[in-house]
């Protein structure tokens, strides 16, 4: 779900033949041209070569489905999203032009109307578009999702003060909310790390749409109460046509909260590579696991 923004990761000589050759065929870059490791992870790697990047994905169909969504959601919303310059198929890799901006991970401003309205105006195109409904179905389940935030509060609880960690303890000791039918298109990993602002604080693009799949539409939403804030979260879904009762603020509380548990257990495996997640943890955590009626 997390990507490493820059990594010290070696390529292998084998993608750098790859990269190579495709890079030639498209005129993309040099053979020579430096490549770096943006995210590595299980399903694909992330690679950027001078302001191009790259992606490549084990599941050849499901880079597909991300680049027909991309080319689509282009067309559909004026929020600035990656457009798919090449794809190559048989690969399982595409390419598109960097994006201007910085992840709002790394540069915490102020969160105004605009960036509201821009998250909204991208959101209600992913609903809109038809190649959403080729999204698969996230059903990954509530107690699944519980059961993970404990794992991860076990491997940073030594990072936290006493009461701090009383605090998660206390979340953990929880049920976590009810499974539930309902499942929207969604974005499904809608952080400040996939948030690109410019200088002036304004949205410059919405990242990394690897994750997009049709789930509980409180997903979203949990990714943005932690790094932005109650308000914003429930403005956004209250303009996405979804209403913010109790029991809808407590599933946006409770993805939160496991979402903040997983940023920090992934930024303590790298401090000093993924310090902006250890940074964001400390500037998040009193509004994430303060009063429950935020």
């Amino acid at each position: 779900m997390l990507s490493a923004m820059g990594s010290e990761e070696m390529v292998t000589e084998a993608e750098r033949s790859t990269l190579a050759e495709f890079g030639s065929v498209h005129g993309l870059w040099r053979a020579d041209d430096a490549i770096e490791v943006l995210a590595r992870r299980d399903e694909n790697t992330t690679f950027r070569i001078g302001d191009i990047v790259v992606r490549r994905g084990v599941d050849a169909e499901a880079v597909g489905r991300e680049v027909a969504l991309l080319r689509a959601l282009a067309d559909a919303t004026a929020v600035p999203v990656p457009v798919p310059l090449f794809h190559a198929e048989d690969l399982g890799m595409f390419a598109y032009r960097r994006l201007p901006g910085a992840p709002l991970l790394q540069h915490p401003l102020s969160h105004d109307a605009d960036v509201t309205a821009a998250i909204v105006e991208v959101l209600r195109a992913l609903r809109a578009v038809p190649e959403a409904a080729r999204l698969p179905v996230d059903d990954y389940p509530e107690r699944e999702w519980h059961r993970d935030a404990i794992r991860d509060f076990n491997a940073v609880r030594s990072r936290l003060s006493p009461a701090d960690a009383d605090a998660v303890a206390t979340f953990l000791a929880e049920d976590p909310p009810p499974a539930r039918a309902e499942r929207m298109p969604q974005h499904n990993d809608l952080g400040a790390e996939h948030i690109l602002v410019d200088g002036r604080g304004r949205v410059a693009g919405i990242i990394d749409w690897t994750d997009a799949a049709r789930t509980d539409p409180a997903r979203d939403a949990g990714s943005l109460y932690r790094d932005l804030g109650a308000a914003v979260a429930y403005r956004v879904s209250e303009s996405l046509g979804h209403a913010v009762g109790d029991d809808e603020r407590h599933r946006i509380r409770f993805y939160a909260r496991c979402r903040w548990l997983e940023d920090l257990a992934f930024g303590v495996e790298d401090p000093v590579g993924r310090g902006a997640y250890l940074r964001n943890a400390r500037r998040t955590f009193a509004h994430v696991f303060g009063d429950a009626s935020g």
